[in-house]
């Protein structure tokens, strides 16, 4: 018996959902342990989150989906055998991502999730960084891809030397850039306060360069000047996604390159050229200093303490 997978709430959702396969068989997987809930808390006929919950005063009156369900799931979760915190936080994360899609869809008037706390649990590491030859082998790839506007070749240069998320890159105009200090400046920042950021002399000039292309200012005067916007239009994961694994078979990589690897790789960059943990936590814009201790084992400063004892 389903109820939550038959609903149109369901079917919309999963008919727009952008992300990797992987992520929505784990998102489905979390839905339907949520929809065995529903059923299980004696749920029945059309599901409306809207008209949720009865109202005791008003037998006629119903609220929509409260945050106290769903607290009531979690717990119910938490008593099940052998389910582990990650567990627990990925299925926090698929109910937000399915009640945000919901909600800003205007599918319901109440969000239950908004606001509501990730489960914080100790990550394995998984160093996912390029090593430097992979990365020479895929700017040298992006290179030959277009070795005049060279386009490609700047976004994977600019992202291995600033360590942007590609949710930040997706937005950043021309003006957050001064290239006569080598400096950014990410607005449109996720997770992050909005900070600046620092570039090399060598990828200002190649910016520069890059600003003044002729097929750069033809798309660049047709609306807001966004720094990589392909053929005039807003990046989407998908375009990236789709450039890296072109990127990657092309210099005859046998991994697979996520985007968020290139974030990796650039404090990876970073501490083998000699920068320190809290430098790097500045690149990164990361809040805690134990993100960045997960991103960039602490190699070097770790030599030194033990130099010093």
């Amino acid at each position: 018996m389903e109820i939550l997978r038959q609903s149109e709430y369901f079917k919309v959702w999963s008919a727009h959902f952008s992300l990797r396969k992987s992520t929505k068989v784990k998102y489905m997987t979390a839905l339907k342990k949520f929809d065995s809930f529903i059923i299980k808390e004696g749920f029945e006929g059309t599901l409306d989150f809207d008209k949720f919950h009865a109202s005791r005063k008003h037998p006629d009156r119903f609220q929509p989906i409260q945050r106290k369900f769903i607290d009531r799931f979690i717990s119910d979760l938490r008593r099940s055998v052998h389910v582990k915190d990650s567990l627990i936080a990925s299925t926090v994360t698929a109910l937000k991502h399915f009640f945000g899609f919901l909600s800003d869809m205007d599918l319901i008037q109440h969000n239950p999730m908004q606001g509501y706390p990730t489960p914080k649990y100790e990550r394995p590491i998984q160093n996912t960084a390029l090593s430097r030859e992979e990365c020479f082998s895929l700017l040298k790839a992006a290179f030959r891809k277009n070795p005049f506007y060279r386009q490609e070749f700047v976004f994977i240069w600019f992202m291995l030397i600033t360590g942007l998320r590609i949710s930040e890159a997706r937005y950043l105009k021309r003006k957050r850039l001064n290239l006569d200090t080598q400096i950014v400046q990410v607005f449109q920042a996720q997770k992050t306060e909005k900070r600046s950021v620092a570039i090399s002399i060598e990828l200002a000039k190649e910016l520069e360069r890059y600003v003044q292309h002729p097929e750069y200012l033809k798309y660049a005067n047709q609306g807001e000047e966004l720094l990589f916007a392909f053929r005039g239009k807003r990046m989407t994961f998908n375009t990236v996604r789709q450039l890296l694994s072109n990127l990657t078979r092309d210099a005859g990589l046998t991994r697979h390159i996520r985007a968020h690897d290139l974030r990796r790789t650039a404090g990876y960059l970073m501490q083998t050229g000699g920068m320190s943990i809290v430098d790097i936590q500045h690149q990164l814009r990361h809040q805690d200093l134990g993100t960045t201790l997960r991103y960039v084992p602490p190699l070097a400063d770790m030599a030194r303490i033990l130099n010093d004892e």
